[in-house]
């Protein structure tokens, strides 16, 4: 008996309890996640480098991805790859990025579904810097994770 009331009291400090969150940090997965980490990375150098091109690379195959940006000028919608392409193409043209990374510690995993913040960093052409947070959600789609979502928040 006392073995028992000692099981069901430490089961709320072991993370079982209603409380506890399904999303766990990709720091606690990094051998079983590496492909996820090896996207993030080309998410990343796409960004870093401007090219729309490898990003398109990393958008769902299977439908639109769901935009969200301040500056897209065609308004925030589901876009399939190729208008997503044009439309990341132009933004990398009005502006040059400084630096853009996932900080491994904002990068969740729940079931099939990654969330990752990563930091944007760019300077327009006109010469203004704009910081600005980007979240993906991220889908694994047959062991290669590819994009489902971009918002964007200043």
């Amino acid at each position: 008996m006392v073995l028992l009331l000692a099981v069901l009291w430490a089961l709320p400090l072991a993370g079982t309890g209603p409380a506890s969150s399904s999303l766990v940090p990709l720091v606690s997965h990094r051998r079983a996640d590496g492909a996820l980490e090896a996207r993030l990375d080309k998410i990343a150098g796409a960004f870093r480098d401007g090219d729309a091109t490898a990003l398109r690379a990393s958008f769902s195959a299977g439908g639109k991805v769901r935009v969200e940006l301040h500056d897209l000028p065609q308004g925030e919608g589901s876009y399939a790859a190729g208008q997503l392409q044009v439309i990341f193409g132009r933004l990398f043209g009005d502006s040059r990025t400084r630096a853009f990374d996932f900080p491994r510690e904002d990068v969740k995993l729940s079931k099939g579904t990654a969330f990752a913040r990563g930091r944007w960093v760019r300077r327009q052409v006109q010469g203004e810097e704009i910081v600005e947070t980007l979240t993906f959600t991220l889908r694994d789609e047959s062991g290669d994770w590819r994009i489902l979502e971009i918002r964007s928040s200043r």
